[in-house]
Formats: structure tokens, sequence, C-alpha cells
């Protein structure tokens, strides 16, 4: 029996780290500004790759990776020099989806010719008016086929939209202005869920081909866990719950990795909620969740209660209070589950 890890890291704006875009490959910025501070590159590059170091995963999906291959590259080379190979997505702007991946394990992108049905623009209504408009992914998944041990997997790496709102808080507080912050939360929720529920699709239509297909979808969802307040009292629904699947049809039913951790632990990622009032409010961004033939199938299959949120990993890579960028390795805590064959 062969045993692999696979782990889900969001990079927090790795792009920062870079020059400009040049001809010439990729340089390193010496210091960056984020959070209008300045801050320290080595130091933060170190911190992250510190932290993926830690993990020893075998397979890392990875979010908010460099705009371009060469950076992604000069990270690898002088942090994680011989550990991974890298597949990286062409979407995304400035916040790129990559796969890193070891030698041992066989990985390719599925070409943009076989993602039709997921990557092609469709038709939704994401702002409530009744009238449905042509939507895109704000970054496409990145969708890999992987060989471990000789078994065919395929990975999904997702970073759905963000529900950010630019000067949020002081549009909330502002009575005038807080119905203007409503709707554009509800409208990021309605695209996320869009995305979700197109993701969705696409796992469905593989399970239609191939029931004992193994399957690994992680990454930031932007959602969880349950319902948010917009959720709650106006959506009535939220994102991770559409994407593992309906129990109309259970034999299709995704198993979520993390219900391995215990439940005061179930967060990824901390923050000071100005809607509800909720100072260092815990919330889980970050996902994996698993084909049905994954719990007990042949070929690739989960190990029994491996989940982790890499609470302990993540805290051993920050430094100080971990506020500025440069003291901490992501503003996520990473997740992980083992696979065995």
């Amino acid at each position: 029996m062969a045993r692999f890890v696979i782990a889900t890291v969001n990079g927090e704006w790795m792009n920062d780290w870079f020059a400009p875009d040049r001809m010439d490959g990729a340089a390193w910025r010496p210091t960056f500004v984020r959070d209008g501070v300045e801050c320290d590159t080595e130091q933060a590059a170190g911190l992250l790759a510190g932290l993926i170091a830690d993990l020893d995963a075998d397979v890392v999906a990875l979010q908010e990776a460099p705009s371009r291959a060469a950076e992604l590259a000069l990270f690898l080379d002088t942090h994680l020099a011989g550990r991974y190979r890298f597949l990286l997505g062409d979407s995304g702007g400035s916040q790129k989806l990559a796969l890193l991946a070891r030698t041992a394990v066989e990985a390719e992108l599925v070409p943009p010719a076989g993602l039709a049905g997921l990557i092609e623009p469709w038709l939704v209504d994401v702002d409530g008016d009744g009238l449905v408009n042509e939507y895109e992914f704000t970054r496409d998944p990145l969708v890999c086929r992987l060989t471990l041990d000789g078994n065919p997997l395929a990975i999904v790496v997702a970073h759905l939209k963000s529900n950010f709102i630019n000067r949020g808080e002081q549009m909330w507080r502002d009575p005038a202005r807080r119905i203007e912050f409503v709707r554009s939360a509800l409208q990021n929720r309605r695209r996320i869920a869009n995305e979700g529920m197109r993701m969705r699709q696409y796992l469905d239509a593989r399970l239609d081909e191939d029931p004992d297909a193994a399957i690994v979808v992680l990454g930031d969802f932007n959602d969880g866990p349950g319902r948010d307040l917009f959720e709650q009292q106006y959506l009535a629904h939220n994102v991770t719950d559409l994407l593992v699947g309906s129990s109309y049809r259970p034999e299709t039913l995704f198993g979520h990795a993390l219900v391995d951790v215990p439940a005061d632990l179930r967060y990824s990622a901390v923050f000071d909620d100005f809607v509800t009032e909720e100072p260092q409010k815990r919330i889980l961004l970050d996902h994996i969740i698993l084909s049905p033939a994954m719990a007990a199938g042949a070929g690739v299959r989960k190990t029994p209660g491996s989940g982790r949120i890499e609470h302990d990993a993540w805290a051993a890579r920050r430094v100080g209070t971990g506020e500025r960028r440069d003291e901490r390795a992501t503003d996520h805590r990473p997740a992980t589950v083992a696979v065995e064959t």
C-alpha cells in the first residue's frame, strides 16, 4: 500500500513579491507593500516555503500563486529546490492557481478542450434583477490528471469569487450607504454560488461517465462553515453544501475531509467581522471534498480519519503577532488529507 498527502495552501498574494513583468525571466522585489505596510520579501517568501516544507505533502494545491510561471519557478528554485514540479493555470490575473507535485507523482493539466462544459461562459442572474447574462469564473478551476502508484486521480483546484467589498466597513457603518453594501454583498455571494453550481454540474457529468472516478476538489471556496448572515437572511443557501451534492442522488455525494477535525478547530481563517460585530471570528474558507469512490473503493481512497487543518504548522511559521504580511506564511491555515492505494 502506498500513501500520499494532499494539501491546499493559499499563498496570500504571492504576486506582490516579484518585479513587474519582464521579458528576461523573473526577479524578486526586495520589499513589497501589503495593507499599507512595507514588508520584507525574503522573509515572507521564506515563511511560506517553510510552511509548505513542513507539511511534507506529495501534492499541494496553491491559490494566489504568482501571475507567471517564471515567478513560481523562482520561488521554488530559491526556497524548495528539487522538491516539486508545478502546473500553473492561465486564469486569475495576479492570483493564479497552481499544483505542486513531487517527482514521483505524474501530473498533467486537462486541456481546455476537455473542459468546455466547465470553463466556457454560461447564462445566470448574478445581480438579482431577473435577467440572465453571460458569466464566467473569476478564476477558472485548475483541473489536473494525476497518477498515484499507477492509479488515476483527478484534482480540481478552486478559488471561488471573493466576497470582499472595497471600503466595505465604511459603507456598512454609513446608514445612507448600508443598502449599497448589502446589494454588493449579495451580488458577490450569488457569483460564488453560481461558480459552485457550475463546478457541481461538471462533477455530476464526470460521475455520470464514471461513477467510480477518484476526484478531489480543494482550495479556497470563500464559504463556510454553515451560512453567514447574508446567506441566512437573504439567500437561504451556502456554497459548500451545493458542491458536495444532492441528497436526491446519494450515490454522487462527495465527502468532506475536514469532518475529521474537531468542531472547535474546524476553521482556516480568523478575522474581525464588522457586520456581526464578532472579533476574531473563525471561518472555514479552505476545503477538501472527495468523490464517493474514495470512501471505500478500489484505486485511490481516503485514509480514514486523515483530514486535518494544520494549525500547529501554521503557528510555527508565525513571527510575533503575525499581523504584518512578512510575519506570517499566509493568512489561511492549510488543510491536508492522506490518500492510499
